[in-house]
C-alpha cells in the first residue's frame, strides 16, 4: 500500500487495510512492516519486488511526500521491467484517488504543482521527470475516486473484492491438477513409474502430514491411468486394515476394482489372497494407489476437514493447537458444534451475512443480497470472499449467462439455522430471521413482532391465505427484508417498515400493491400476476436509494418513471404488458448508473437514451432484448456522441460484458460490435431480417458466442481493416444454428482457446475453415449440414473428448480418426452419403460409440478393433444394411478357444441389422463375456436371409442384465435359460413368431415388466413358474395366445394384488387393454373396439 499517512492513515486506509487482512492477504503497510532503526529504503525496495499487487492512494499531499513519490517511481519500473513476460501477476497498479481530482494526478496540477516546485530546489531535472512520468502513468489508470461524500467502507469494500478476484483468478486451490508447482512432482514420479516397463514398480511417496501426499498420488492418478488396462485407488488404506480381516477386505476390494465384478471370492487368509491377486490380476496392466490419508480429530469427515482447515489457512502454531484442543473436547458425533467454531471466529458483518444465506439464499444469485448488504454497512464483497475462504459457503456458476448462485452444505445451513433458532428457543417472533410460513404468519396476524425481527419470509403454497392488515407490521421498525404475497396485503403499511431495504412480491395473483416505505428501499421485485400497479409505481419514482427493480408478468399501460436520482442499477422488465402487441417506448435517459439492462417480451418499440452528446451509459454490463419489438440501436439509445467522421461508429457502451438479443423480429441493423472490448458473453437470435453481425474481431475477451435462427444472415465479417477475417482468440464457446442462408464464416484457425464448437442447420454452409487450428477443443458438434461435403482438420483435433455428426448427407468420408487418442464419445447418425470411417482401432479412450442410419456405410471396423475397445461402455449400430463388420472366421471356436473377459466395460449393447450381422453378434455373445452389460437390444431388419436360425446362446452368462429388447428376430427359435438373471427387469420381445419356449422363467426374482407381444407361438407356462414373478408389475401378452392358463391368471391376480401393485395388458383384436396401477379393488383403463369385451371373474368388489 502506498500512501501518506497524515492524509488518510485514519480513513480509507485503515479500513482497506482491515479488510485485506481479514481475507488474510499479505498486505506491506510501512508504519506496521518495517522496524524502527532499519534501514528503511532497502526494505521497501524489497517490498515492492515480492508484491504482486500495489494500491496507491494519491490524496492532496500525496506529491509533498519524496517517499511516496520514490515508491511509486520503483512500482512502475517494477511493472515496465516484467510486462512483458507470459504470466504477469506481480505487477498490477489499482489506484484511489481520494479527495484530490484524478487530473491534477496525471498533469500535475493544482496541489500536485505546488509540490514540485518545492521538489525542484532540491533534486535535479531527472529524478524530477521520472517521478512525474509515475504520477502521469498511474494516474491515467482507471480506479476509484472517493469523494467527501463517499461512504469510505463501501468503497475500500469495491477495492478488496477486486484485489481478491485478481490473486485468486488462476489458483484452483482445490483442484489437484492445478497447483502450482506439481508438474515437476508429477514429472518426477512419472520417470520413477518406469511406465513403458513390463515389470512390476512400487514407488512409495512420504512426508509430513498435510505436505500434499494424496494430492500428489490424486494427479498422478489422473495423468496416467489411461494408460493403463485397470485402475484402482484405494483411499484410507490405514482405516481398512485396523478393522476386522482388513488385509482380506483390502484385497477383496483390489480384485473388484481390477476384475471390475463384484468379488465374492472367499479368501481364507491374506496368503491365499495374495495367490488369487497374483494369477488373476498379473495379466493386466493395473496402476493401484493406496493412500493412508486420515484426520483422526476431524472424525474423518470431508465436510469438517474442509471448514476447520480453512480456519487454521495461514494461522500460527500456537493458534493451531490452541484450536485442536478445542476440537478434542468436543465429541465427534456432535459435528455441527466443530463446525460452529469457524463460524465464532468471523467478524460480526460476515455472520449476518451467512446466516443470511443458510436461512434465505442458497441456490440465489449473489447479486441482489449485495445489495441490501451493502447498505446495511455489512461489506458484502469482502466478508462473502472471506466465508468463501472459511469453506462455509460456495459460489456455483450456472446458466449460459454464468450467474453466480450461493451454494452451502446442508449442515452448515442447519447449522446456521440453529443458531438463528437458539436466539429464542421459545418465541420465534423475537429471532431476527423466520422463514417458516406458520411461524411468520403466526406472528403476523397476532400482532407479536418486535424490533429483533430483521427478515421474513412467506413463500406461496398454493394454499388460500388469509389477510394480513397494517398493524401487523406494528413492530417490525428493523426489517429490512420481506417475501410475501401481495394479495395478503391489504392497507397502507408504509410507515411501519422504515428500515425495508428488499422488498419481495412472490408468485400469486393480486389487483393491486399496496403502499410501502420506500425512504430506504434498495430492491423492488414483483414476481408476478399484479392487476395494477399504478400505486406501487408511484412510489417507485420517489425511491432514491432503490437499485433493482425487477417486475414479472405485471399489468401495466405504460413503462414506470424511475427514480430522479438516477441510482438504478438493474432494470428487469418481463411480460409486463396487457396488450403487449401495443409497442412503447422506454425512457432510460436519467439512469446513468444502470449495469444491467433485461427487457423480455415487453413490447418496446424503442429505447430512448440520453442527450445526444453525454455518455450516461458507461456502467452498462449487460444487455438482454428477448421478444421485443425494437427496430434498431440507434446513436440517441445510449447517448453517444455522433461520430460520423471516424472509420467505426460506436454505439454500445464498451462497458458492455454481457449482451443478448433475442427474438426481436423487426431488428434490421446493428451497431458494429468492434468496440466491446470488455464483452465475453454474446448471444445473437430469432432476428429474421438482420443480414450480418460486424466487428467481432474487436472482441477481445470474448468467451461465449451464439447465433440461432438468423435467416437471412448471410455473412459473419470483420471490419475493415481487420485480421483477416478472423474470429476472436479470447473464444472457448461457439455455437451457430438454424443459419439457413449463411454461406461462409471467418477461419477458426486463430481460435486455440476453443473447446466447444457447435454448427446445426446452416444447409448453405459447404466448408469450415481452419478447423485443424482447434487445438483445445473437446467437443464438435456438426448437424444438418446439408452442404458440407468434407471436415478436412478431424484427424489434428487431439484434444477432442466428443464427436456427433449428423444428417450431413453430403459428407462421403471423414479423416482417419486414429490420432484422437482422447475421444470418448462418438455419433454419427443418418449421414447417407458416408461410405467409410476409418482409424477406429486408435480411439484408446473410447467409452461411447454410436452409429444410426449409414445407409451406404461399407468399412467400419474388424474383430481385432473391437476387441481393442478396452473402455467401451455402450456400442450402438443401427440401420447399416451393409456394412462389414466380423468376418465369421474371425470367430471360429477353436481358435477363441476359452471364454475370456474382453469388452467388460460394455454395459449398453445395441444392435439393429441384417440377419447376418445379428448372427455374428449373437456368435460373439455365445464366445465372449460381457460381465457388466446391463442392456442388450437386437432387432433384425428384413433384408434377405429370413430363414437363417438364429440362437442366442450366451445370454445366460449376462448376470448384470437389466433390460433385454429383441425386435423382428423372425428367425429366433429359442432361448437359453434365463434362470441366472436374477437382475433382470424388463424383457421385451416383439415380433419373434417362431420361438416356442422361454426357460429360466422362476429366476427372475427382479422381473417388473415383460411384454411378449408378437410372440404367438409360445408354449404354456405352468402356474408355478408364474407365482414365482413377485415384482411383475405388467405384462402385455398376444391376442389368442395360450401362454397362460386363464385361471392361473385369475389366482395370480388375486394373490399378487393384496401384497404389491400389479398391471395387466391384453391385446384383444388389435387394440389394448390396460389394467392401470391399483391395489384393491381394480381399476380399468379400457382401449377397445366396440367389438370387444371384458370378463372378470372370482373378483371380490362391492362396487
Amino acid at each position: 500500500m502506498n500512501f501518506r499517512g497524515p492524509d488518510t492513515r485514519y480513513q480509507i486506509t485503515d479500513i482497506l487495510f482491515r479488510f485485506l487482512v481479514n481475507l488474510k492477504i499479505r498486505t506491506f503497510k510501512d508504519d506496521d512492516e518495517l522496524r524502527k532503526g532499519e534501514g528503511i529504503w532497502p526494505n521497501l525496495v524489497e517490498a515492492i519486488e515480492q508484491s504482486k499487487i500495489y494500491v496507491t492512494i494519491f490524496s492532496e499531499n500525496y506529491a509533498y511526500s519524496k517517499w511516496c513519490l520514490k515508491e511509486l517511481a520503483v512500482i512502475v519500473e517494477h511493472q515496465e521491467r516484467n510486462q512483458d513476460q507470459e504470466r504477469n501477476q506481480g505487477c498490477i497498479i489499482l489506484p484511489i484517488f481520494y479527495m484530490v481530482d484524478p487530473r491534477d494526478v496525471r498533469q500535475q496540477t493544482g496541489p500536485y504543482q505546488n509540490a514540485f516546485q518545492q521538489h525542484q530546489q532540491n533534486f535535479d531535472e531527472v529524478t524530477i521527470g521520472i517521478w512525474k512520468d509515475a504520477l502521469n502513468k498511474v494516474g491515467a489508470s482507471k480506479g476509484w475516486h472517493v469523494k467527501s461524500n463517499d461512504e469510505q467502507g463501501a468503497i475500500a469494500d469495491l477495492v478488496t473484492g477486486v484485489v481478491w478476484s485478481l490473486l485468486t483468478k488462476n489458483s484452483n486451490v482445490l483442484e489437484t491438477d492445478k497447483l502450482v508447482g506439481i508438474g515437476g512432482h508429477i514429472e518426477a514420479l512419472k520417470e520413477r513409474m518406469a511406465l513403458d516397463s513390463p515389470c512390476v514398480t512400487i514407488v512409495g511417496i512420504h512426508g509430513m502430514g498435510g505436505i500434499g501426499k494424496t494430492t500428489i498420488a490424486k494427479a498422478i492418478y489422473n495423468e496416467v491411468s489411461a494408460q493403463f488396462d485397470r485402475c484402482s485407488f484405494v483411499d484410507n488404506v490405514r482405516e481398512m486394515l485396523q478393522q476386522k480381516n482388513g488385509a482380506i477386505n483390502l484385497q477383496k476390494h483390489i480384485i473388484s476394482n481390477i476384475l471390475r465384478v463384484k468379488s465374492d471370492e472367499s479368501i481364507a487368509n491374506a496368503s491365499e489372497g495374495i495367490g488369487i491377486i497374483r494369477d488373476r490380476i498379473s495379466r493386466f496392466k493395473s496402476l493401484i494407489v493406496l493412500d493412508d490419508d486420515i484426520v483422526y480429530v476431524a472424525a474423518g469427515l470431508p465436510l469438517t476437514l474442509k471448514v476447520v482447515g480453512s480456519l487454521l489457512f495461514q494461522e500460527e502454531e500456537a493458534i493451531w493447537k490452541d484450536k485442536l484442543r478445542q476440537l478434542k473436547e468436543i465429541p465427534e458425533e456432535k459435528v455441527v458444534e466443530r463446525l460452529k467454531i469457524n463460524y465464532d471466529t468471523l467478524n460480526e458483518e460476515a455472520k449476518q451475512i451467512f446466516l443470511d444465506i443458510a436461512c434465505f439464499f442458497i441456490g440465489e444469485d449473489k447479486e441482489l443480497p449485495s445489495y441490501m448488504w451493502s447498505d446495511c454497512g455489512l461489506f458484502p464483497i469482502t466478508n462473502i470472499n472471506i466465508l468463501i475462504q472459511r469453506s462455509v459457503i460456495e459460489i456455483v456458476v450456472k446458466g449460459s449467462e454464468k450467474k453466480l448462485l450461493f451454494h452451502m452444505h446442508d449442515q452448515l445451513r442447519d447449522m446456521g439455522r440453529e443458531i438463528v433458532r437458539q436466539e429464542n428457543t421459545r418465541h420465534p417472533w423475537k429471532r431476527s430471521r423466520i422463514w417458516s410460513k406458520g411461524k411468520a404468519l403466526d406472528m403476523l396476524c397476532n400482532q407479536k413482532g418486535s424490533n429483533l425481527v430483521e427478515s421474513i419470509r412467506i413463500r406461496h403454497s398454493g394454499a388460500k391465505l388469509g389477510k394480513i392488515q397494517k398493524e401487523c407490521f406494528m413492530n417490525l421498525s428493523e426489517l429490512r427484508y420481506l417475501e410475501i404475497e401481495a394479495s395478503m396485503l391489504i392497507d397502507d403499511f408504509s410507515n411501519y417498515v422504515p428500515s425495508l431495504r428488499w422488498l419481495r412480491w412472490s408468485i400469486g395473483f393480486s389487483e393491486c400493491i399496496p403502499k410501502f416505505s420506500v425512504e430506504n428501499l434498495v430492491i423492488f421485485e414483483v414476481l408476478g400476476f399484479v392487476r395494477d400497479m399504478s400505486e406501487a409505481l408511484r412510489h417507485i419514482k420517489i425511491a432514491s436509494k432503490l437499485k433493482v427493480l425487477k417486475l414479472s408478468r405485471c399489468w401495466l399501460d405504460e413503462f414506470p418513471e424511475f427514480p430522479r436520482s438516477g441510482s438504478l442499477e438493474i432494470l428487469d422488465l418481463r411480460n409486463c404488458f396487457h396488450h403487449p402487441q401495443i409497442l412503447k417506448d422506454l425512457h432510460i435517459g436519467n439512469l446513468g448508473n444502470l449495469k444491467v439492462l433485461r427487457l423480455r417480451d415487453c413490447g418496446v418499440r424503442e429505447i430512448i437514451g440520453g442527450t445526444v452528446g453525454m455518455m450516461p451509459f458507461e456502467n452498462l454490463k449487460v444487455l438482454h432484448l428477448q421478444d421485443c419489438g425494437v427496430r434498431e440501436l440507434t446513436c440517441g439509445t445510449f447517448g453517444m456522441m455522433p461520430m460520423e467522421n471516424l472509420k467505426v461508429l460506436h454505439l454500445l457502451p464498451s462497458s458492455l460484458t454481457t449482451l443478448l438479443i433475442i427474438q426481436c423480429p423487426k431488428l434490421q441493423w446493428l451497431p458494429n460490435l468492434e468496440n466491446l472490448e470488455n464483452l465475453t458473453y454474446l448471444s445473437i437470435g430469432g432476428c429474421p431480417f438482420l443480414k450480418e453481425i460486424l466487428g467481432l474481431v474487436g472482441l477481445k475477451s470474448l468467451e461465449t458466442l451464439r447465433i440461432c435462427d438468423m435467416k437471412a444472415l448471410r455473412n459473419v465479417r470483420e471490419i475493415t481493416g481487420g485480421t483477416g477475417g478472423m474470429m476472436p482468440s479470447s473464444l472457448t464457446t461457439l455455437h451457430i444454428k438454424s443459419c439457413s442462408c449463411l454461406v461462409r464464416l471467418p477461419t477458426l484457425e486463430n481460435l486455440e482457446n476453443l473447446t466447444v464448437l457447435s454448427i446445426e442447420c446452416c444447409y448453405e454452409l459447404e466448408e469450415i475453415l481452419g478447423l485443424g487450428g482447434l487445438k483445445s477443443l473437446e467437443t464438435l458438434s456438426i448437424c444438418h449440414m446439408d452442404a458440407l461435403g468434407n471436415v478436412d482438420g478431424l484427424d489434428s483435433l487431439y484434444s477432442l473428448k466428443s464427436l456427433t455428426l449428423r444428417s450431413c448427407d453430403a459428407l462421403e468420408r471423414l479423416p482417419s480418426m486414429a490420432s484422437l487418442s482422447k475421444l470418448l464419445h462418438l455419433e454419427i447418425d443418418s449421414c447417407l452419403g458416408l461410405t467409410e470411417i476409418h482409424g477406429l482401432g486408435g480411439l484408446e479412450s473410447l467409452q461411447m460409440l454410436h452409429i444410426y442410419f449409414a445407409t451406404i456405410l461399407s468399412h467400419l471396423f474388424g474383430f481385432e478393433t473391437l476387441l481393442s475397445f478396452n473402455k467401451l461402455k455402450a456400442l450402438t449400430l443401427r440401420g447399416c444394411p451393409v456394412v462389414t463388420l466380423l468376418p465369421l472366421h474371425d470367430l471360429d471356436d477353436d481358435e477363441c478357444g476359452l471364454k475370456v473377459a474382453i469388452l467388460d466395460s460394455l454395459q449398453e449393447l445395441d444392435i439393429r441389422g441384417t440377419v447376418l450381422m445379428l448372427q455374428i453378434f449373437c456368435r460373439m455373445i455365445k464366445l465372449l463375456m460381457f460381465p457388466s452389460l446391463t442392456q442388450l437390444t437386437l432387432t433384425g431388419m428384413e433384408i434377405g436371409n429370413a430363414d437363417r436360425e438364429l440362437s442366442l446362446d450366451g445370454l445366460e452368462s449376462m448376470e448384470e442384465l437389466v433390460e433385454l429388447h429383441l425386435g423382428d428376430l423372425t428367425a429366433l427359435r429359442s432361448l437359453p435359460s434365463l434362470s441366472k438373471l436374477g437382475k433382470l427387469k424388463r424383457i421385451t420381445i416383439d415380433n419373434a413368431p417362431k420361438l416356442r419356449k422361454i426357460e429360466g422363467v422362476t429366476g427372475l426374482k427382479s422381473l417388473e415388466e415383460l411384454d411378449l407381444t408378437g410372440c404367438t407361438s409360445l408354449e404354456r407356462w405352468p402356474v408355478d413358474e408364474l407365482s414365482c414373478l413377485e415384482k411383475l408389475k405388467i405384462l402385455y401378452i398376444a391376442p389368442g395366445t395360450s401362454l397362460i392358463d386363464r385361471s392361473a391368471l385369475r389366482r395370480k391376480l388375486l394373490k399378487v394384488s393384496i401384497r404389491s401393485r400389479f398391471r395387466l395388458a391384453l391385446h384383444l383384436d388389435g387394440n389394448r387393454v390396460k389394467l392401470v396401477d391399483f391395489d384393491f379393488p381394480y381399476a380399468f383403463e379400457t382401449k377397445c373396439g366396440q367389438s370387444s369385451s371384458i370378463v372378470l371373474q372370482n373378483v371380490d368388489s362391492h362396487e
